[in-house]
Parts: C-alpha cells; sequence; structure tokens
C-alpha cells in the first residue's frame, strides 16, 4: 500500500469576524475569527478481489431447443464453479432473440440466439482464474475480467486516515491562527465525509482472448491500485 498524504485547502479560507454558519454556531464575540478549512487524505491502495464474468452464446432455429442448451451449458459451470465455496458466484442476463442471417433481398432465414452470462468473484485469484478457466473450457467465452478494491477494505483504509486528517486538519486551523495574530484556536465543527471515497481504474487485466481459440489458454490478470480518499472539515474559533 503506497502513501500520499495531500493536503487540499477548500477554496475560501473563510476568515469571518461574525459567524452565522450552517452548523449554528452563534455570533462571536469581539476579537474572535471563525475559520473554515478542509482536509483530504489519500491512499493508493492495492486491488484485493478479482470477477470474472463469461458467457454461453447459442444460435438455433428452434427456441426450446436453443434454452434448453443455454440452461444445460449454466447448469454445467454452476455445479463447477459452485464446487469451490472460496468464490462467489451469480448468473447474469439472460437474452433470447430472433435475427435473420439472410442478405438483404433474400430468402428469410430467421434464427434464434441466446445468451446469459456467470460472474466469478473472489480473493484468492488464482482460484478464481483457475475456475474461469474450466467454464472456458465448457465453451463460454470471456466478457470481463478486473481486479477491484472491496468495500471492507476501502472502509478499513478511510478509517486509518481519520486520526491524520483530523490532526493536520487541527494543525491547518492553528496556523491560520497564527497568521491572524491569534495565540488560541478551538475547534467548534468537525465534519468527517462518510461517502464511499475512493475511485476505481480502468480494468487491469491482460492475456485474455475474448474469442474462442483452437487452445484455450489459461486467464492471467495483474491487480492494480484504487485511490482511497478521506476528508475532514472543520470551523474553528480563533481569538
Amino acid at each position: 500500500m503506497r502513501r500520499l498524504l495531500t493536503l487540499s485547502l477548500s477554496p475560501l479560507l473563510a476568515l469571518l469576524p461574525l459567524a452565522a454558519s450552517a452548523q449554528n454556531i452563534n455570533l462571536l464575540p469581539e476579537g474572535q475569527t471563525l475559520i473554515t478549512l478542509s482536509v483530504t487524505e489519500r491512499v493508493q491502495v492495492e486491488q484485493d478481489t478479482l470477477i470474472a464474468t463469461l458467457r454461453v452464446e447459442r444460435d438455433h432455429r428452434d427456441p426450446a431447443t436453443l434454452q434448453s442448451e443455454i440452461n444445460a451449458a449454466m447448469a454445467e459451470a454452476l455445479e463447477t464453479a459452485e464446487a469451490d465455496t472460496a468464490v462467489k458466484v451469480s448468473t447474469g442476463y439472460y437474452s433470447v432473440y430472433q435475427y435473420s442471417t439472410s442478405p438483404q433481398g433474400g430468402r428469410n432465414n430467421e434464427v434464434w440466439r441466446g445468451s446469459q452470462s456467470i460472474t466469478l468473484e473472489g480473493q484468492d485469484a488464482a482460484r478464481v482464474l483457475a475456475l474461469a478457466g474450466e467454464i472456458q473450457a465448457q465453451g463460454f467465452v470471456m466478457s470481463e475480467l478486473q481486479y477491484t478494491l472491496s468495500t471492507t477494505r476501502a472502509d478499513e483504509v478511510r478509517d486509518s486516515l481519520m486520526e491524520s486528517a483530523i490532526a493536520r486538519a487541527t494543525a491547518n486551523a492553528e496556523r491560520a491562527a497564527r497568521a491572524l495574530g491569534k495565540s488560541e484556536v478551538d475547534i467548534a465543527v468537525l465534519d468527517v465525509d462518510t461517502a464511499m471515497g475512493y475511485a476505481q481504474p480502468m480494468m487491469m487485466a491482460r492475456g485474455v482472448a475474448f474469442d474462442a481459440v483452437a487452445e484455450m489458454a489459461a486467464p492471467v490478470a495483474e491487480a492494480g491500485e484504487t485511490e482511497v480518499s478521506l476528508t475532514v472539515r472543520v470551523q474553528a474559533v480563533a481569538q
């Protein structure tokens, strides 16, 4: 985990002799000043969860036969995947529609096409990749393979940033007070941003062929990093 401590002051460092703030702070006595600022800390965290989505596709002139084939393929894939209890398994969108294979102006040739997806998710990447390879060998194709950061891990990291963010916000309030010639600072309002402050980067996957190949190679994925952030906003009274 590579940690980047970044201070971000709010656009307005409000130095108000009289305050009627959104937090219902009473008017300040003469000689006191309200200081409003924010601090954001960010850290790069290695992604800990791998998600693989595969799909089965079939064409047939008879819709009932088509759906029977998809159902059978999905049942086999689920049986394979659910044998590993360390991997979370779910099924996705099931689609069946009719389309024409005839050239324009040619004889009508209607065919039914159907597909359904299965998603594997786990923190043991080797096991997810092994299962994905087995299901590919059953005739499924890879739709998406990506690493992500779990919400549990993101929450843990955000909690660890809280103390340092508060300390930096307090230190900056004291610095602003000294610049005004004030000797005492009291934190009147402290707001910790509880929103899910993390951003996922683009997919980090490689070595995956999304089309059928003569010899199916096992999928390969490499974890990236996700930025997790926490913002603290304070209102301090300096005198």
